[in-house]
């Protein structure tokens, strides 16, 4: 006999029985309260020793509680729990043990009679979201015109923090500008233990010598960086490698050419890409050395922006056996704010579904404080790189008008979506390169204005932007930098009390067994002018502002890349591993020889 989600009965003369699935992160057979969160929509049936069965669906909270009734009898009971569709397309068993506060396995045996309550608490996981506690962190190091940093491609652990080479080892260079020119899209490939790089368009930073349509890979502990494929079509615009402190005709290439972001699909087979200059999706098959052709080339179809010019994808992420494509809507053909929105699709190899659809016009944090409370510094503002106002973006000694692009999604635990939104603006200037009119020979200093959000996953399905629903605003005077208090955010600690209240560059990434979002940033610890990460706590939304020392790691010092506060980093990719598998079940005396472990346990 059936039962309502969350509910089932039993025997008047019995206890209360608990079934609670948990989702596990770690594997190891133990629950860990503070990171497991609830499973919902997974079946639980019970039956009793005559054939007599109930059934009930986890809620929200993870549970189905089995109460009194006549439907089962004799109070010792056999529980089943199972991963049905569509979830089973991810999720399976996790790890049990016997250990203390231990995951019990999918069929557990209980009595509950003469009023005994009695529980049962089991795990589920995705293998794909496991990592060790040993994980490393890689992120793409860029290059100007000015600099003189060789690294484009650093690897180092994820309790690096504090400032390199004086308080803490710096990272290690996994290859060279030389070898891949400049970068942004990564793609860890557990299987094969390498690193997908992807070209990346950006003023004053010269494209690798395979050019800008180029995916590279590198062994993850270093070692030989070979061509791994190309995207055709991706690019049109040349660099004035002649003249790089000015490259005066790439002003407008950036984030419209070249590739975006990339993703591994979870069973490790095909490589996902943007082309930023066709707006399609490129997959090729990522289980040879090489692939010399893309195996699909499909449009991203624009959400309904102010013109189809205006939209921007770009971001690609992996979740639960899903791909998840983000862009904007740029507003560059109007001009109007209000015309700007941020767009997140999910696709399933024949179409793409709209999961997210959120304005960016609320105000934010300003870029600098020197600039005071203008509209210009503490906005997103439409895209536009156009020289007749190119000294509109100006304000006091430095060039800031933040553009959105939405460049990375990572997500929670409990799904939440964690938006990275890189400043499209900063990618056309520098610390020192020169300004593109021809008469321009002053450098120019931008400041980069990107942003971390949060879309929290709501319980029944959808998700919630910070500061709506259930989805907390963590911003209060003591925690966001000395922002308006008209300003929400979840992540309030992305700021530098030397005068920048976003100092978010991009590119997030989270590992489940962790408690922090990792972020790239500029000036993260104490020191201006330089670059790093900066660790952003995921329940209270603290990072680096709120405490350098503990909350970020410099390993980019002062202008070192010639980017100074205009960046320089590009994506996070983390070390992901193959997860444990368990071997083993119950030894049972089979007294009636039909191989069933009846519910009294035999």
């Amino acid at each position: 006999m059936g039962a309502t989600a969350g509910t089932a009965t039993a025997s008047t003369g019995d206890g209360t029985l608990t079934v609670e699935v948990l989702r596990d992160f770690f594997g190891t057979g133990v629950i860990n309260k503070t990171m497991d969160v609830p499973q919902r929509g997974m079946k639980v049936a019970v039956s009793d020793p005559d054939g007599h069965r109930v059934t009930g669906t986890t809620d929200a909270t993870g549970k189905v509680v089995v109460s009194k009734s006549t439907e089962l009898t004799g109070g010792q009971y056999r529980v089943d729990v199972t991963v049905p569709t569509p979830y089973n397309k991810y999720l399976q068993a996790a790890p049990a043990s016997t250990s203390e506060n231990h995951f019990d396995s999918f069929t557990t045996f209980v009595d509950v009679s003469d009023g005994k309550d009695d529980s049962v608490i089991t795990g589920v996981w995705n293998p794909a979201d496991y990592a060790l506690p040993d994980s490393r962190y890689f992120v793409p190091n860029q290059n100007g015109a000015s600099g003189k940093d060789t690294r484009a491609l650093v690897a180092f652990g994820t309790d690096k923090r504090g400032t390199c080479p004086a308080q803490t080892a710096c990272p290690t260079a996994l290859n060279t500008q030389a070898q891949v020119g400049t970068t942004f899209a990564l793609a860890y490939d557990k299987d094969r233990k390498r690193i997908f790089q992807g070209a990346f368009a950006r003023r004053f930073a010269p494209y690798g010598p395979e050019g800008g349509d180029a995916i590279y890979t590198v062994p993850a502990d270093g070692g030989e960086t070979t061509l791994f494929a190309k995207v055709p079509g991706a690019t049109v615009t040349p660099h004035d490698t002649s003249n790089m402190i000015k490259d005066a005709g790439f002003t407008n290439a950036p984030g419209k050419e070249s590739i975006g972001g990339m993703a591994l699909s979870e069973d490790g087979s095909t490589l996902y890409a943007v082309n930023l200059l066709t707006r399609r999706l490129v997959s090729f098959d990522a289980t040879g050395t090489t692939a010399s052709a893309p195996k699909a080339t499909v449009r991203i179809p624009d959400p309904g922006c102010a013109a189809s010019t205006d939209w921007r994808p770009f971001a690609l992420s992996t979740h639960d056996n899903k791909l998840y494509v983000g862009g904007v809507c740029s507003a560059e053909s109007t001009q109007k704010r209000e015309d700007l929105k941020a767009v997140v699709y999910t696709y399933d190899g024949e179409r793409f579904d709209t999961v997210l659809t959120q304005p960016l016009t609320d105000k934010r944090g300003t870029v600098f404080t020197g600039a005071g409370n203008n509209d210009q510094a503490t906005h997103w503002n439409p895209w536009n790189t156009t020289l007749a106002t190119w000294d509109e973006r100006k304000l006091g000694s430095a060039f800031i008008d933040p553009q959105p692009e939405l460049a990375s999604l990572a997500f929670g635990r409990d799904g939440s979506m964690i938006l990275g939104f890189r400043d499209r603006f900063m990618d056309v200037l520098s610390a020192q390169g020169l300004g593109p009119r021809p008469q321009d020979t002053t450098p120019e200093l931008g400041m980069s204005g990107g942003d971390i959000n949060m879309a929290c996953a709501n319980p029944d399905g959808g998700y919630a932007w910070e500061g709506t629903g259930s989805c907390p605003n963590h911003a209060t005077p003591a925690t966001n930098g000395g922002q308006d208090n008209s300003v929400v955010e979840y992540f309030p600690g992305d700021f530098f009390g030397g005068g920048h209240q976003e100092t978010a560059l991009g590119s997030v990434a989270y590992i489940p067994q962790q408690p922090w979002v990792v972020s790239t940033e500029f000036d993260p610890t104490t020191n201006i002018e330089t670059a790093g990460t900066g660790y952003h706590n995921i329940e209270t939304g603290q990072g680096p502002g709120n405490s350098p020392d503990a909350n970020a790691y410099q390993f980019v010092g002062q202008e070192q890349n010639g980017f100074g506060k205009a960046g320089g980093l590009g994506d996070i990719a983390y070390e992901a591993a193959n997860a444990p598998i368990q071997i083993g079940n119950r030894v049972w005396f089979d007294g009636d020889h039909n191989g069933i472990q009846d519910p009294e346990g035999r």
